[in-house]
């Protein structure tokens, strides 16, 4: 490559990773899978045929919100500041042609387009042969490894974005400039998994607690087992909901910041990295669990693949999901002490966090109707749903405490606890914490998941702490 000083070469610039933070032919393909769960089939069929015929399918079955790709808005202010001084730009891109039409006709800075087509995947020397067709001497911006195929032929190279093979090449044969995108790659990965998230496998240690096996070491180890095999499937199923939700999170003012809808973490690695954590929590439950907790494990992963394929979509349907998803975890914590799992217990979680998820659907329908909005993106609640969404929510967070207080009852005469009638202490305090979680939403100062929000807010840490020690005192 060679170091040009001709300003008006026309610039051939890559799109996947270079112009766009994303790869359209994952975007598409997840959205296809999102569409037909069993399109697998067909794209192992499509992809039997070449990748170009597996883009030219995938281009016919899906369109994409091409306005809401996580553009590189850096580089694109580079791009626009040439074109105003009179560069030609064309985009270059091994993504299918209809895709890259519309892309062109958005940024509206291109000349022209040269893309793959049904019978032609254009990447690497395919994309050299075009961009020479168009001019002998060009200019060329990549992310790849791939691309030094064509910045070797290049008057003047760019390495945007690069992958690490990339970086690794440039070292042995540098480019002329090289855009760099700041960011902690651990960093970024553990806010993709949503590590902070675990905090709700906490709940694993309910039945622990509640049980009186706290001071016996094995239960502990158990219920500890118990707690890092559900936080690593919680992360894989978080990755796995935002690779279905990426248009919708992408149009969400808070979401959209995430890694993987804002392309901070690429696709292929979040795929790879929920697939190895989904195996490898099957493998130690297997190993480690008794077969109840391995139950308890597949249902937590059959109800989060039907509620981010089916349920989702769908208005109290999804909240109830969720309440069960809370549920399965308390249920697994019985399943891997092997402890019996307390009626009231069960019922008392299910309206507890029937209650909570509705608390986050009305604070996303609270942050809508800020913005002006009328309906949430992907799911079908109407700003105007709020008020009775409200009231299912409180509804549900009082019958959870009528729930409590026959439990209380009921342990005044089964002499688990030692001074039973100190649980009655719990009552005001569980009032107290769900009235605040819907005091907080109705003046739009929930930002967080619920149970997040209930560990960051001192009120909450305060009350929970209360609840936790009346309930140890009781019980000696």
């Amino acid at each position: 490559m060679k170091n040009g000083n001709n300003q008006r070469l026309p610039l051939f610039v890559d799109l996947d990773g270079t112009l766009i933070f994303s790869d359209l032919l994952v975007e598409s393909s997840l959205k296809f899978l999102k569409q037909n769960p069993l399109g697998f089939i067909y794209l192992l069929v499509w992809l039997f045929h070449g990748k170009a015929y597996l883009k030219s399918q995938l281009a016919l079955h899906v369109d994409l919100n091409i306005e809401s790709l996580p553009y590189n808005d850096e580089f694109i202010a580079f791009l626009k500041e040439e074109k105003r001084q009179g560069r030609i730009l064309y985009l270059a891109t091994a993504s299918i042609a209809k895709y890259a039409d519309q892309i062109a006709t958005h940024m509206g800075i291109f000349d022209g387009v040269i893309a793959t087509s049904a019978s032609s995947n254009l990447k690497g020397i395919a994309k050299l042969e075009k961009c020479r067709e168009i001019s002998p001497d060009f200019a060329y911006a990549g992310n790849e490894a791939v691309d030094f195929t064509i910045f070797e032929h290049a008057k003047q190279s760019y390495l945007v974005n690069p992958t690490a093979k990339a970086l690794a090449r440039n070292k042995v044969t540098p480019v002329d400039r090289v855009w760099l995108v700041e960011k902690n790659p651990v960093k970024v990965v553990l806010k993709g998994l949503r590590v902070h998230q675990w905090l709700k496998n906490l709940l694993i240690f309910v039945p622990l607690l509640v049980s009186g096996l706290y001071l016996d070491i094995q239960s502990i180890g158990y219920s500890i087992l118990g707690f890092l095999l559900f936080s690593l499937l919680a992360s894989a199923t978080y990755v796995l909901n935002d690779l279905s939700d990426l248009e919708a999170d992408r149009l969400h003012p808070r979401k959209k910041n995430r890694p993987i809808p804002s392309g901070s973490w690429p696709l292929q690695n979040a795929i790879v990295t929920a697939i190895a954590l989904f195996f490898l929590v099957v493998i130690l439950s297997i190993l480690l669990t008794p077969l109840n907790f391995q139950i308890a494990v597949l249902a937590y992963l059959f109800l989060t693949l039907a509620y981010t394929f089916y349920f989702k979509d769908y208005v109290i349907a999804d909240v109830i999901s969720l309440a069960s998803l809370f549920t399965i975890r308390i249920i697994a914590g019985t399943m891997i002490i092997n402890v019996e799992l307390s009626f009231w217990l069960l019922a008392f979680s299910m309206f507890t966090f029937f209650s909570l998820a509705l608390v986050k659907r009305c604070a996303e329908l609270k942050l809508l109707s800020q913005m002006n909005k009328t309906k949430t993106s992907g799911r079908d609640y109407h700003v105007d749903d709020y008020n009775l969404m409200q009231s299912f929510g409180v509804t549900s967070a009082f019958v959870s405490l009528l729930i409590m207080s026959f439990y209380v009852q009921t342990s005044l005469h089964d002499g688990f606890y030692q001074t039973p009638i100190l649980l009655w202490a719990t009552l005001p305090a569980f009032a107290y914490w769900l009235c605040r979680m819907w005091l907080k939403t109705n003046r739009a100062e929930m930002h967080d998941d619920p149970i997040v929000f209930s560990i960051k807010d001192k009120g909450s840490v305060v009350t929970i702490a209360f609840i936790i020690f009346i309930t140890l005192l009781a019980k000696f």
